[in-house]
């Protein structure tokens, strides 16, 4: 029998599985990755913790005792927000002090809560040009938010914005939700 001259046919075939290799680490690498910021964006933006805190601020808004007043209303038109207060709830000091023991039950920082137009443009035109206001945390929030041109499929004219603080591990955290209001 004779022998066959296969000295370069091993390297060849080397080289092949390699660049096969790279070429499928490189394909999982470019969508694993962006897999793992998004991951991390949902670790801090609208998470489940905030979403079920800014509901119950929610209920607060479109409580009958929450005034919000035509005044109010031309001024999230022009600024493209106003900031909640429960100075504005209607009635006795007890539904007061049940609206800021919400909030400090929810975390929520009680000097960053918007009500903004359902459409987010006005309120990212008024974040862009006016940046000293807004730490760049929620400016990151505020622009990751999707552009919503139409109105709400449920009838809803406003959004809440709410910043929560939390602490875990002994480090300080902000996160951060939005949820539809109707008023």
């Amino acid at each position: 029998m004779r022998k066959l001259n296969n000295k370069g046919f091993m390297l060849v075939e080397t080289l092949i599985v390699a660049v096969f290799l790279v070429t499928i680490f490189s394909i999982l690498y470019t969508n694993f990755y962006p897999l793992i910021g998004e991951y991390e964006r949902r670790e801090f933006y609208d998470d489940i913790d905030s979403k079920y805190s800014i509901y119950w601020i929610k209920r607060i808004v479109q409580s009958g005792s929450y005034r919000l007043t035509e005044a109010d209303k031309t001024t999230i038109d022009r600024n493209g927000f106003i900031k909640f207060s429960c100075n504005n709830i209607i009635g006795d000091e007890d539904q007061k002090a049940t609206c800021q023991e919400t909030l400090t039950r929810t975390g929520a920082d009680p000097n960053n809560i918007y009500i903004i137009d359902f459409v987010t443009s006005d309120f990212k035109y008024a974040v862009d040009n006016n940046k000293s206001s807004y730490d760049e945390d929620l400016r990151e929030y505020i622009n990751y938010l999707p552009e919503f041109t139409k109105g709400s499929l449920n009838g809803a004219q406003f959004r809440l914005i709410v910043v929560f603080h939390n602490t875990k591990d002994d480090n300080d955290f902000y996160s951060y939700a939005t949820i539809e209001v109707k008023k």
